[in-house]
């Protein structure tokens, strides 16, 4: 398959039962906790995203699809129009890692969100033994900006959690634009 066969498709309610199937998979239950999960509570996310621009949406999301199928998600949610920020998440197929497919995704993300002429930062989390999540951080530009040590609780173990950032201008400075 070729690059142009990854593509980002907007979130709907029937890509729910994938989004179920993906985070029960072990690679994503094994940094993410997915224990409350609902179909219905997942179907409510969907929802709350809106169309890219769409005024008090405070999040957007799609749905990576590659060759025809779905392998993954890419988000942004806690959108702040005064802060000039959003929070950037995203998840793929244990069956796709390895490919380059999730940096291209979330590339792929960035360029949408980043048109949104109030957005000024980008941030994540991943869990400090994640070093795949790190590497497609990395790969599209975000920095690591500090580690919280013992900051969450995930399967009753204390965990060291990272921050990393994104700004406008470290990201248009990348793109020579």
């Amino acid at each position: 398959m070729s690059p142009s066969d990854l593509r980002l498709v907007p979130a709907r309610v029937e890509h729910v039962d994938f989004w179920m199937a993906l985070r029960a998979e072990p690679a994503a239950r094994r940094f993410v906790d997915t224990e409350d999960d609902s179909r219905e509570a997942l179907v409510r996310r969907v929802l709350e995203a809106g169309p890219l621009g769409a005024p008090r949406v405070k999040g957007f999301r799609w749905f990576v699809e590659y060759g025809g199928a779905l392998v993954g998600t890419v988000s942004t949610r806690d959108v702040s129009r005064e802060h000039g920020r959003a929070q950037v998440g995203y998840m793929l197929s244990q069956a796709y890692h390895g490919r380059g497919l999730g940096s291209r995704a979330v590339a792929m993300m960035l360029e949408e969100v980043f048109q949104l002429p109030f957005l000024q930062r980008l941030w994540l989390t991943t869990l400090s033994e994640n070093l795949a999540s790190q590497g497609v951080a990395r790969n599209v530009g975000f920095t690591l900006e500090g580690t919280m040590h013992a900051h969450c609780v995930l399967h009753g173990e204390r965990k060291d959690q990272q921050f990393w950032g994104l700004s406008r201008r470290t990201w248009e400075a990348r793109r020579g634009g």
